[in-house]
């Protein structure tokens, strides 16, 4: 049996930056966004995203998340399988 952190993925489109950075990272800022490539600011990763990555974000607290990575979405497909 495995037992894992719960993690939660999104994959930026262009047109979700904000969404990203305001609601489904709790401890990132939108530093800039123009549709390919998305920055954020956390004090620590500072992440970029370009357009068709893999946002993974991992729960701290009730309602907090932050940042655990970026993926391509090769990498994503190859690393994670969703869950019901």
């Amino acid at each position: 049996m495995y037992v894992t952190d719960r993690f939660e993925a999104v994959q930026y489109d262009g047109t979700n930056g904000a969404y990203i950075a305001g609601e489904f990272l709790t401890n990132t800022t939108l530093d800039s966004d123009d549709g390919e490539l998305l920055s954020l600011t956390d004090g620590t990763n500072d992440p970029r995203v370009r357009l068709g990555q893999w946002v993974i974000r991992q729960a701290v607290s009730v309602g907090q998340f932050q940042f655990r990575g970026v993926y391509s979405d090769a990498d994503f497909q190859v690393r994670y399988a969703p869950l019901p």
